[in-house]
C-alpha cells in the first residue's frame, strides 16, 4: 500500500490552509489508483504537522510513502527543515520506505502551465 503526503508552509490564515487541504484532497480523487491514502500536512502555524501525517499512516499499516514538498523554491525549509524530519521518521521507523521528492516549483511543467495559463488570456 502506497501513499502520499503533499507539505505546504502553513499559514496563521485558515482559508490558505484551507485551499492547501482543498486541493490535496482533490488530488486524492484524483490519484485514487495510484496512492491508497494522500494527504495534507504543514510545517508551521498548523496541523497536521508534517510528523503526524507521516505517523498517522505508518500506524494505518502503510510502508511506502511517498513525500512531495508543495515549495516553489529551495529555500531553508527545502533544504533543511523537511529533509531533517523525514529522517528522524526514518530513524524512527526503519522499516518503513519513505521517498522525499523534490519540491513542486523544480518541476519541468510549471513553466508549460504558467504559458498555457497565460496564452489564455
Amino acid at each position: 500500500m502506497k501513499a502520499l503526503v503533499l507539505i505546504a508552509h502553513g499559514s496563521r490564515r485558515e482559508t490558505s490552509n484551507t485551499e492547501f487541504s482543498t486541493m490535496v484532497s482533490l488530488l486524492g480523487l484524483e490519484l485514487n489508483d495510484t496512492f491508497a491514502h494522500v494527504e495534507a500536512s504543514f510545517l508551521e502555524f498548523c496541523e497536521p504537522s508534517v510528523e503526524t501525517s507521516l505517523e498517522a499512516m505508518i500506524d494505518k499499516g502503510i510502508k511506502d510513502i511517498i513525500i512531495y514538498p508543495f515549495f516553489l523554491n529551495s529555500g531553508k525549509h527545502v533544504s533543511d527543515d523537511i529533509p531533517m524530519k523525514v529522517q528522524r521518521i526514518r530513524e524512527m521507523y526503519p522499516d518503513v520506505s519513505l521517498r522525499l521528492l523534490p519540491h513542486f516549483g523544480s518541476s519541468g511543467h510549471i513553466i508549460s502551465t504558467i504559458t498555457s495559463d497565460l496564452k489564455e488570456l
